[in-house]
This record gives C-alpha cells, structure tokens and sequence, in this order.
C-alpha cells in the first residue's frame, strides 16, 4: 500500500487550514484595526466637539470677565466721584464755618478786601485803621477754635483821601472744624 498520496492530500488539507486559519486571522486582525480606528475616531470626534464647546464656554466667560472688570473699573470711578462729592459738601460747611469764625474774630477797624482758600490755609488781604488793629486780628486768631498759626506776610501805609490807612496781607490755617 502507498501511502504517500494520502499524505500528500493531508499536506494540501493542511496548507488549506492554514491558509484559512491565516485568513481568518487576517481578516479578524483588519477587522479589529478598522473597528478600534472607528471608535478612536468616534472619540476624536467626541474630544473635539467637547473641546469646541469648552472653548466657545471659555470665550463667553472672558466676555462675562472684561464686562464685571469694566464695572469695576466704573465702580472705582463712581466712588472716587462720590468721594470728591462728599469731600466738597465737608469743605462747603467748612467754609460757612470759616467765614462765621471770621466775624467773630475781626476788629471793628479791618475791613477785608480779599479772602481765599487754599486747601488748609485762608489768605486774607485787608485795611486797618493801625497796626494794633492787625495785631489784635492775629491775636484773636490765634484765640480761635478752628483758625490757627496767623503770619503777618506784608504790611504797608497807603494814602486814602481821608489821610493814610494800613493795608495787609496776611494768611492762617484752618484746624479741625
């Protein structure tokens, strides 16, 4: 009996299966990197559309941020507003306050010609009768609550038409009121 052809047909029956069984594993292994290339790409997809959507949320939020620092920036200001507001109602009643101070401490001899304020500090320019009328001015300055330090800065004799009149210049601080 021969038997090599049997073995050559089981030879070809195996290469066969083999062949298939290579097939089948090819086919599997290309199927497989299809379909884990698919769901990447699936995922991709996803990751971007989320990505998008995160930075159209980001870029809204950044317009919700320039929008609050820009009403920041109109707070500080409005503040700053009401603060010079508040600031000039105190220096208004300062000033009533001043100008009350100064009735009271003026010599029944000076007459004022001029008076201005200078943050902290009043300017006044004036005729006198004499030299003790200025003198007896700054004393009772210095006297005053409010009304504080009186220099005597320049004082002259002028030629009015009822004879000769004593005008100054002299300037004080204000003190807390």
């Amino acid at each position: 009996m021969n038997l090599l052809p049997w073995r050559g047909a089981l030879k070809k029956r195996r290469k066969k299966q083999n062949l298939a069984t290579v097939l089948v594993a090819v086919s599997f292994a290309v199927c497989l990197v299809v379909f884990v290339t698919l769901g990447l790409g699936i995922n991709i997809a996803k990751e971007k559309s989320a990505v998008q959507y995160l930075n159209k949320k980001i870029s809204s939020l950044d317009k919700h941020l320039l929008e609050i620092k820009d009403l920041e920036i109109k707070k500080i200001e409005l503040i700053a507003k009401i603060n010079i507001l508040q600031k000039l109602q105190i220096q208004r009643a300062d000033t009533a306050k001043i100008f009350d101070e100064l009735v009271a401490v003026i010599p029944t001899d000076i007459t004022l010609l001029n008076v201005r304020r200078t943050s902290g500090r009043v300017a006044i320019t004036g005729f006198a009768n004499s030299n003790s009328d200025v003198s007896q001015f700054m004393k009772n300055i210095e006297r005053s609550v409010i009304l504080d330090n009186a220099r005597l800065l320049e004082i002259e004799q002028q030629v009015l038409d009822s004879g000769l009149i004593n005008q100054f210049y002299m300037d004080f601080e204000v003190g807390s009121i």
